[in-house]
């Protein structure tokens, strides 16, 4: 797709999600491996990853980034979103991803400094398996919880900055600064994500279990996981019926949920073990009539 299209579909989607904070929309904008010249603002109900094995095959020469312009600077209530699976080049070194709560960052190689506000007051906000070469910038962030990435400095505080198995993250020093950094994770397995193989095939990869670890699961080797081909998932869309995905299930598929708003009046019943289930684009489970959405 030529750049000019690509940017005209980001800016489409973002003016439509700027403010929708209670829209039914949902969108998952995908990169393939390559290289992209794009601003990338990301509104409400929208994912934006990149589809290579790691960040860095999937790189965008621009911004990808959170804005809190529709409420002059205040980010309290900017919600549900994500990035993930990218690695990031600002001209000018610097990108902002002002948010609050369900609004991850994941995954990212950010080549410059991030700040997590846009000088209004913010309230997050979560951070994992990523690589900042420069200084994060906390500025009005009330809480924050950073986990398994490594960062170039860390600047600000407010309430609560948390750190679990973090490079270049400020020592121990609660109240005052209220900074508490952990040296590792004991436990952590990291999200799964869609990925496109070097043959052009699509499959899911699902990275291993880590004990006490620290730094990111692909800075310094490959991540240890093991890739699903996409065949043995139902790709599910929010009209496919409940009994088509819970025959799936029963018969050991995987389940990809497209974006969307599912409405469930009987549960999703998921009876193996290491049976994945992923979602795109924030898609959302509504459980309706008193029924559980998973069992």
């Amino acid at each position: 797709m030529p750049r000019d299209q690509v940017q005209a579909r980001l800016d489409a989607i973002f003016a439509a999600q700027e403010r929708a904070h209670f829209t039914d929309a949902r969108h998952a904008i995908l990169f393939k491996p390559g290289r992209y010249a794009a601003d990338v603002n990301v509104g409400f109900f929208t994912q934006v990853a990149g589809l290579g094995r790691l960040p860095g095959d999937v790189v965008i020469d621009g911004h990808v980034h959170a804005e809190a312009d529709w409420a002059k600077g205040m980010a309290l209530v900017n919600f549900w979103r994500g990035v993930e699976n990218l690695a990031v080049r600002p001209a000018d070194g610097a990108d902002r991803w002002a948010v609050s709560q369900a609004a991850p960052y994941r995954r990212i190689h950010l080549q410059g400094d991030l700040a997590l506000d846009d000088g209004g007051w913010s309230s997050g906000g979560f951070m994992a398996d990523c690589r900042i070469d420069g200084t994060v910038r906390s500025g009005t962030q009330q809480q924050w919880f950073t986990r398994n990435s490594h960062i170039g400095g860390w600047r600000g505080s407010n309430w609560n900055m948390m750190f679990a198995g973090v490079e270049g993250a400020p020592e121990t020093s609660f109240p005052e600064p209220p900074y508490t950094s952990l040296p590792s994770v004991s436990v952590v397995r990291e999200k799964p994500f869609l990925h496109v193989t070097p043959t052009g095939s699509w499959a899911v990869f699902v990275p291993a279990v880590r004990r006490d670890s620290r730094d990111t699961s692909w800075t310094k080797d490959a991540p240890a996981g093991s890739s699903i081909p996409l065949s043995r998932f139902l790709i599910a869309h929010p009209d496919t019926p409940i009994v088509t995905i819970n025959a799936a299930l029963a018969a050991g598929k995987h389940l990809l949920l497209t974006p969307g708003i599912y409405r469930i009046r009987e549960p999703l019943r998921i009876d193996h073990a290491g049976t994945v289930v992923l979602g795109l684009g924030l898609a959302t489970l509504l459980a309706e009539n008193g029924s559980a959405a998973i069992v």
